[in-house]
């Protein structure tokens, strides 16, 4: 099992190529996997990306680095998308790659439709629809049956300070 850790030094992160083998076998675990356990109630379920922050964050976080963990999550998406049974065709499954946050970024399986098009910002509440796409940007390869749509908006960190943020939604988007 892949860790998720937050780095709370600024050390050098060592063993980067056994890190991308591992987030690369967490993906490929997803293949022939989709949890049974979900119900509409839920609405949705979520893995967030199992890395140490620095990995894709900070100064050492690299976009070769950045690039390999985005792919990761497109393939795990991929593989649940299909495993998923005929009986759950109204989930959504969509992989979201938030920068310069990125570790925040995750999978999501949305088990209601509308709470899907209310998670996902729509462009009237104040985002933008990004004209740039992240796949042809890093050269991400997307699987059939996997789209993307990406949103740009500005928020505030935890000192009160503006930034602009942009996700990317890869899966099944409307």
């Amino acid at each position: 099992m892949t860790l998720r850790r937050l780095a709370l030094t600024n050390k050098k992160v060592r063993n980067i190529p056994r890190r991308l083998r591992a987030l690369a076998a967490w993906a490929a675990d997803f293949d022939g996997y989709f949890p049974e356990h979900l119900t509409a109630q839920q609405k949705y379920s979520n893995w967030k990306i199992p890395v140490i922050t620095s990995l894709v964050e900070g100064k050492q976080a690299t976009t070769a680095i950045r690039k390999e963990c985005a792919q990761s999550m497109i393939d795990a998406v991929h593989h649940l998308i299909m495993a998923r049974p005929k009986d759950a065709l109204d989930c959504r499954i969509v992989a979201c790659i938030c920068l310069p946050s990125m570790f925040s970024s995750e999978i999501c399986i949305y088990t209601d439709l509308e709470y899907h098009r209310s998670h996902i910002p729509s462009a009237d509440s104040g985002s933008v629809e990004n004209t740039m796409s992240l796949a042809a940007d890093w050269g991400l390869v997307l699987p059939e049956g996997v789209k993307e749509r990406g949103l740009s908006y500005m928020t505030e960190d935890w000192d009160d300070q503006p930034y602009e943020e942009h996700q990317w939604y890869f899966g099944e988007v409307d």
